[in-house]
């Protein structure tokens, strides 16, 4: 009889492997795989051990640039993996992917790496930027695999050599679950408050000020029958961050509601009209625009790698310019002056987009034959 063996998944929150990777931990499962996650201790640690996963604690600042630390990070990684000794080490995020895979290369470990966004790597400064693409290099050099979530970025890592084009391959984001986002048709009755909803991070690069800058555009046209609702995280470790008074002055606009965090992101989808995301950050592909293609929504968002690729211009929704909330309103308008059954057909377009390109079963089969190719 075979030995059974082990996956690792390595990130720097548990919250993320739980909500992004879950269905791919329980399709390993049924495949006979043993599964450990590697990441920071958050309140998702328990619900990844409820799932059957080892969990294994590692502290990780995603966002320290002190080499002591990523020195001290490199050798953190290492111990633990020569104490659960995977047969597979799945990398996702820029510092699992660089130090996951020299601490794993170290000790003969297959790595299989996801380039979620290359924000970082193309927006600090020169000298951060030098130092982190070299080192991008180096780590990437004998992994087996290196998915890709959008095609400016692997274009892009692979033209300058960082990336060994016979190794790169691109993947639908992190894809949909189709069964747990099912299609919700928009509500066709005239004269609606339209519920604009953008669900992120509450951080400045995500287009937060531009897009309440541009209600008040529409508010100045004379527009009154509209609402945006902010959904996602704050006070989070990133530089970007929104503050609690930034948020308390966005929320003094009558048209603006924060929401606050939520694990139930469905209802709020279902409860909209359309998905915003003005970000202007180098995205992979971002989930909440997948899932609002699910279950039917239009999007309005930028033309910027990841986000771009959940738009057909015109057909389930607008791409506008990034920073600008000019154009951002002017989408925004054009949108209001859709009539209920234009805003519902968009909806069945997105639909048709995430059930044709999106499926999160491309994303795992796509994970199981690199796993299985990486074995042999």
């Amino acid at each position: 009889m075979m030995p059974q063996k082990t996956i690792a998944i390595l990130l720097n929150t548990s919250w993320y492997i739980y909500n992004f990777r879950k269905n791919l931990i329980k399709e390993l499962q049924k495949k006979g795989y043993k599964v450990i996650a590697i990441a920071p201790t958050d309140e998702y640690s328990s619900k990844l051990e409820e799932l059957g996963c080892s969990f294994h604690h590692l502290d990780i600042d995603s966002k320290s640039k002190n080499p002591l630390y990523d020195i001290s990070l490199l050798f953190r990684i290492r111990k633990i993996l020569a104490q659960t000794k995977p047969d597979v080490l799945l990398n996702f995020t820029i510092k699992p992917n660089v130090y996951g895979s020299l601490a794993a290369r170290s000790l003969g470990i297959a790595c299989i790496n996801n380039v979620a966004g290359m924000g970082t790597l193309f927006s600090d400064g020169f000298f951060s930027r030098t130092i982190l693409k070299a080192l991008f290099k180096v780590s990437q050099y004998r992994v087996r695999t290196v998915f890709f979530q959008n095609p400016d970025d692997m274009r892009e890592l692979t033209a300058s050599n960082i990336v060994n084009k016979s190794l790169a391959h691109l993947l639908p984001g992190s894809g949909v679950n189709l069964n747990e986002f099912p299609f919700s048709p928009l509500p066709q009755l005239e004269n609606q408050t339209v519920n604009f909803l953008l669900v992120a991070r509450m951080i400045r690069t995500k287009g937060i000020a531009e897009l309440v800058q541009a209600g008040k555009i529409l508010k100045g046209k004379g527009y009154s029958n509209f609402h945006i609702n902010l959904l996602g995280e704050m006070g989070i470790n990133n530089p970007h961050a929104i503050s609690k008074e930034e948020m308390d002055e966005i929320s003094s606009n009558n048209f603006v509601t924060y929401l606050g965090k939520t694990d139930k992101v469905k209802q709020y989808l279902q409860n909209s009209d359309a998905v915003v995301l003005p970000s202007y950050y180098r995205e992979g592909t971002p989930k909440s625009l997948l899932e609002a293609l699910a279950i039917g929504r239009p999007i309005i968002t930028t033309d910027m790698p990841g986000c771009k690729q959940t738009v057909v211009n015109g057909v389930n929704g607008y791409i506008c310019t990034p920073k600008s909330a000019d154009d951002l309103a002017s989408k925004m308008e054009a949108f209001l002056n859709l009539k209920p059954d234009q805003r519902l057909r968009m909806g069945i377009q997105s639909r048709k987009l995430a059930e044709t390109k999106f499926d999160e079963q491309i994303v795992i089969a796509a994970y199981l034959k690199a796993i299985e190719k990486a074995l042999n």
